[in-house]
């Protein structure tokens, strides 16, 4: 059985594998927004962002001078969809994990485990 098997994973485990997929998801979504942002923010008051929601659709837009140069934008469904089913799915792989690791033990160290509880 490996080191990272989900059978071994305890919930914490579980709530730090969600918050590293969200970390990561961030980081690839709005990454490619943070110069244009620390440009914008740094151009002496010539710099403008903003993020807007409007007919179910999230968009964030950064300019420059009256310039955009970031603008990116996401269904809400689609947000939603990217916060919720990855994690969803880690779960259910892990229940499932954890359920056939109990099937699989031997009656002996079901017993034993009984006794030490």
């Amino acid at each position: 059985m490996s080191l990272f098997s989900l059978s071994r994973w305890r919930p914490v485990h579980l709530l730090a594998s969600w918050v590293a997929y969200w970390v990561a998801l961030l980081l690839v979504t709005l990454g490619p927004a943070i110069p244009a942002v620390l440009r914008a923010t740094r151009s002496g008051g010539h710099g403008e962002v903003s993020a807007n929601f409007g007919n179910g659709v999230l968009s964030f837009v950064v300019k420059e001078a009256g310039r955009t140069t970031f603008s990116g934008s996401v269904p809400m469904l689609t947000a939603a969809l990217w916060l919720a089913v990855p994690p969803l799915v880690i779960w259910t792989l892990w229940l499932y994990a954890r359920g056939t690791e109990a099937r699989t033990r031997k009656p002996v160290e079901r017993r034993q485990a009984s006794r030490v509880q």
